[in-house]
């Protein structure tokens, strides 16, 4: 069996309950507070698939991947474990993303790292599954798309798998193999930027960048035998993205935050209230950088000024 393990986002397509953010929480060290969320999801009755919890492109990308390669697709969550996407979870907010709101550094007392809290969720977490039981059996490839982030997070999980598992791995990521362990360097697929060019048929965001990556993987390799090795699938890559340019670069302008809310708050009804495209609006049409996460929490205060 093929697998695809693609992250959470933090866009959320169901309503999310104040108790299951994590910002909610009271502060407590890690284990503490592992215990307490996961009280928390247990009590929580509203529940979703979780295919139907998750927004965002890089998800979609990864459900696409999955349909293509008729494989089974997981979800690598900081406030879950690791799930199946079919797996009925309650909608939550929480990520090992440090300046995000619902950020779990925020709430612990002592030492952090994600790392820790990693296993920390997955052992206490009612949903999750271990690494190792998801992947060990089969021999079909599996496509990992992760933020540098979920790679710190996991790594411990996926390093632990036995040579002839961990063998299956391709890893796309906007990383720089540098933020990746040596050991999993040699199963990163070599996408850079020329996915962004103009020769690319799926150009977009950094964020949505690893999704994107295994969409196009996906399309290349389906139908290829799963013995292929990673030099091998690394070497088609390089040359299906051979003869592809790098996009144009473009200097855009920083705002500080309250210049940003009155630009928001300007232009939030040309686009029907929506971030994404309000994003997408600014990079493109205004030439404003900023970065996705700041930007959906921006929009956040917008939305709640005008409810």
């Amino acid at each position: 069996m093929t697998l695809v393990i693609t992250t959470c986002t933090n866009r959320k397509r169901k309503p999310v309950a104040d108790a299951l953010r994590m910002s909610a929480l009271p502060e407590a060290d890690l284990e503490g507070l592992a215990q307490q969320w996961s009280h928390r999801l247990t009590s929580e009755q509203t529940r979703f698939r979780g295919e139907d919890i998750y927004g965002g492109r890089g998800f979609r990308e990864a459900v696409a991947a999955a349909e293509l390669l008729d494989a089974k697709l997981l979800v690598v969550s900081a406030g879950l474990g690791l799930i199946e996407v079919s797996t009925v979870v309650p909608p939550y907010a929480c990520t090992v993303l440090v300046d995000a709101p619902d950020s779990v550094r925020s709430r612990v007392t002592g030492a952090f790292s994600a790392a820790d809290w990693w296993a920390a969720i997955c052992k206490a977490s009612p949903f999750a599954v271990a690494v190792h039981d998801a992947v060990e059996y089969g021999r079909g490839t599996i496509c990992a798309a992760l933020s540098d982030a979920y790679i710190e997070m996991i790594a411990a999980d996926v390093l632990a798998l036995p040579p002839s598992v961990l063998g299956r791995l391709r890893l796309f990521t906007r990383a720089s193999l540098n933020r990746v362990p040596l050991e999993l360097q040699p199963f990163v697929m070599p996408y850079d930027d020329r996915l962004d060019g103009p020769d690319s048929p799926h150009r977009g965001t950094r964020s949505d960048f690893a999704g994107r990556a295994l969409r196009h993987f996906a399309e290349l390799t389906r139908g290829n035998p799963p013995e292929r090795s990673a030099a091998e699938d690394s070497e088609a890559v390089a040359a299906a993205l051979q003869g592809w340019r790098m996009p144009a670069r473009i200097d855009r302008v920083r705002h500080d935050d309250t210049t940003m809310l009155d630009l928001i708050r300007a232009d939030w009804d040309a686009v029907g209230g929506s971030s994404s495209r309000l994003l997408r609006h600014f990079r493109d049409n205004l030439g404003i950088a900023c970065e996705q996460g700041r930007f959906a929490a921006l929009a956040r205060r917008v939305r709640s000024e005008r409810a």
